[in-house]
């Protein structure tokens, strides 16, 4: 909501947002040190994508290629994540997951949604709806689906 000063109060969607992510690391502690964090965000990104280029991975990152592709490395070594030829391009090499991989992926945003399900249902109708339309919203924005707002005054 945009208080009468027409200012966003990004505070408390910032404070949403990080009592959101705690509840959803919380939930995958499971894991402990098994799979550091970097390699478990960037399973995450190559699974949703099903696969990807390393470029693709070490943008969507924030990495360098250099970065990204020790990181593969890495999860190469851990069962992780496989390297092939892409279909369109012999030269061009594709991120998947492995199947250990993708079940691990699985297990991960299962245990993230069961968190999410659990908040969602202890807010009110109004709230949980307008929450999962922002959220949609947000996602789109990032994905550059959607204008921004400075994107759509040029």
């Amino acid at each position: 909501m945009i208080p009468a000063d027409g200012q966003l109060d990004v505070s408390s969607a910032e404070t949403g947002l990080a009592v959101l992510l705690e509840e959803c690391e919380r939930a995958v502690e499971e894991l402990g040190s098994a799979v550091p964090p970097a390699q478990m965000r960037a399973l995450l990104i190559v699974g949703r994508a099903g696969s990807l280029n390393l470029s693709m991975l070490a943008g969507a990152l924030g990495a360098s290629a250099s970065a990204a592709s020790r990181l593969c490395d890495r999860m190469q070594a851990a069962g992780l994540l496989t390297r092939a030829r892409a279909a369109a391009s012999r030269r061009e090499i594709v991120l998947l997951p492995t199947e250990s991989g993708r079940k691990l992926a699985e297990w991960v945003r299962g245990r993230r949604r069961a968190v999410l399900t659990d908040m969602l249902q202890a807010m009110s109708p109004a709230g949980r709806e307008a929450l999962v339309r922002g959220l949609r919203e947000l996602a789109d924005v990032a994905c550059g689906e959607l204008p921004t707002k400075s994107a759509a005054a040029s």
